[in-house]
Formats: structure tokens, sequence, C-alpha cells
């Protein structure tokens, strides 16, 4: 059970802190190429004390032949993309007060 959990976070992608420990203000979820302009949609959105929960499968897009690339948004900076070439099934998101969190698995 220990080494399962230290794969499943060894392969989680997230967006990278920035060297001036800047927060992440906002992020989307591409399918396939930035160019190709497919942002997706999350399949579930909930609220869980509080903080907004919110689910991609995104599984299909690896199946397809595709891959995903993430856009992490920082204040007073460019966008900085991310591709995921990796195999990821699914994607969640946490909307706190102090800011968002984006885990692809």
């Amino acid at each position: 059970m220990i080494a399962m959990l230290m794969l499943t976070t060894a392969v989680a992608v997230t967006c990278p802190s920035p060297r001036d420990a800047a927060p992440l203000v906002g992020f989307a979820l591409f399918d396939g190429p930035v160019a190709d302009n497919a942002v997706l949609a999350p399949d579930t959105s909930r609220r869980r004390n509080g903080v907004l929960v919110q689910t991609w499968r995104v599984d299909g897009v690896y199946r397809a032949g595709r891959s995903l690339t993430l856009r992490c948004d920082y204040p007073r900076r460019p966008p900085l993309f991310v591709p995921v070439a990796r195999r990821m099934t699914m994607c969640q998101a946490r909307w706190h007060a102090a800011g968002p969190s984006l885990s692809c698995r």
C-alpha cells in the first residue's frame, strides 16, 4: 500500500511554483496543442465545506491519440504552458479562498 501511494504521488502533474513564490490564480486544461484552443470544461463541479472542487476525466484525450496541456496563470507574468505527455486519467481543482490548486493523475 505504501509503495502504491508513493507511485501515485510520483506521477501527479501540477502547475509549478514560480521562483518568486507567486500564487497560482487560474488555469486551463487543453485537449491537445494550445493553438487548437480546445479548452476542456470540468465534468463535475461541487462545493465541499465551502471549497469548489472540479474534476476532469481526461483519459479520453489520450485514448484519441492526443495529450493534455495545462495553462498555469500567475499574477503579473505570462501564462506558463505545461505539456503533459504521460497518460493521465483525471485532473482535480480545488478553489480555496487563498486561490486554486490543480493536480492531474
